[in-house]
């Protein structure tokens, strides 16, 4: 019988929640499964492809832990997907350091997953002694240590978006629904724990631009009271950050449907501390999406992540296998 996921939704802290293995000083396992298209409380674990953000959060809170007492802080995140992740079964995180100073570190994580599912949910310790399969997702990030000093942005520009982020961002969808993987049915993402995603449509509001001055956005705030260590705050946004950009390809090329498509690469530079970025119950984050090339079976997806302030706080750039042979690209 498979195993069953948690009864109720699991908060944030739970979600990315790793063990410590035994017999190694750096490898860690996830305890709760990742997010896939039909995860539901309750339920069997999926056999779907997991959600990528999920990895890509997770392998940022791996690298964080064996330097938590550094005062080190998340710089810049580099991830690379190599074979698809499943929701039955954990990750298995193996980290280590590159390079490390007082006031920079370099770490690198690799992830992959049992050949096998799991018989239980949690996750048991034994399932860290599988046979495991090849490289799910590899990770090097930076770590430095906090500076003060001025700070110079261009602040986010609402009125371009004229009264659409003047209203209040709960009013505007929640539920975000995707053709499925090779166009098979429309499916629902997964809300995601301890986190409140908006969509705001741009077509309703009469901007329906297409190619390179197409946006999404996505409005962000947590859904109960959040007390992260700072690295885990990071990780939250770069959890969010991966969140149906791939639509931004279809929207902003003309494209009916996605065809054989997935994340390539996810690059995150955090421009600001973690203590900076808190997420709350109150200040909506926005982050802003468009794609500023597409073609050779490879779509580009930008985005500035903005706090509630309108301060630039994260940039990330993704590059995404996108093969639609009969989609016109530029």
């Amino acid at each position: 019988m498979p195993a069953i996921t948690p009864s109720e939704p699991l908060s944030f802290v739970q979600a990315l929640h790793l063990e410590k293995l035994p017999a190694a000083d750096e490898r860690y396992m996830s305890t709760f499964p990742a997010l896939s298209y039909d995860y539901a409380p309750g339920k069997p674990l999926s056999v779907n492809r997991s959600y990528g953000g999920h990895a890509f959060a997770q392998a940022i809170w791996a690298a964080s832990l064996g330097i938590r007492d550094s005062g080190l802080r998340i710089h810049e995140a580099n991830g690379y997907w190599t074979v698809a992740g499943y929701a039955n079964r954990p990750f298995i995180y193996e980290v280590k350091t590159l390079s490390i100073t007082r006031s920079f570190a370099l770490r690198e994580v690799i992830a992959r997953q049992p050949t096998t599912p799991s018989d239980e949910c949690p996750f048991p310790k034994s399932d860290g002694d599988k046979e495991l399969g090849p490289v799910a997702f590899a990770l090097t990030c930076s770590f430095k240590q906090r500076e003060s000093g001025p700070a110079y942005w261009l602040k986010f520009d609402a009125n371009k978006y004229g009264d659409l982020l003047q209203k209040d961002p709960s009013s505007y969808p929640q539920d975000v629904y995707l053709k499925g993987p090779n166009g098979a049915g429309i499916i629902r993402l997964a809300d995601f724990p301890s986190i409140d995603v908006r969509t705001p449509d741009l077509q309703e509001h009469g901007i329906q631009n297409l190619g390179t001055s197409h946006r999404r956005l996505h409005v962000y705030r947590a859904t109960e009271a959040l007390d992260l260590d700072p690295n885990l705050v990071a990780a939250l946004h770069a959890y969010v950050s991966d969140r149906a950009g791939l639509s931004v390809l279809l929207h902003a090329f003309g494209a009916t449907d996605l065809g054989i498509s997935g994340s390539l690469s996810h690059k995150m530079l955090f421009h600001v501390s973690p203590e900076e970025m808190a997420v709350n119950t109150k200040g909506w984050f926005t982050q802003e999406m468009s794609s500023s090339r597409g073609g050779e079976g490879r779509g580009v997806v930008d985005s500035r992540i903005f706090s509630p302030s309108g301060e630039l706080v994260a940039t990330t750039i993704q590059d995404a296998l996108f093969r639609q042979p009969r989609a016109k690209l530029a």
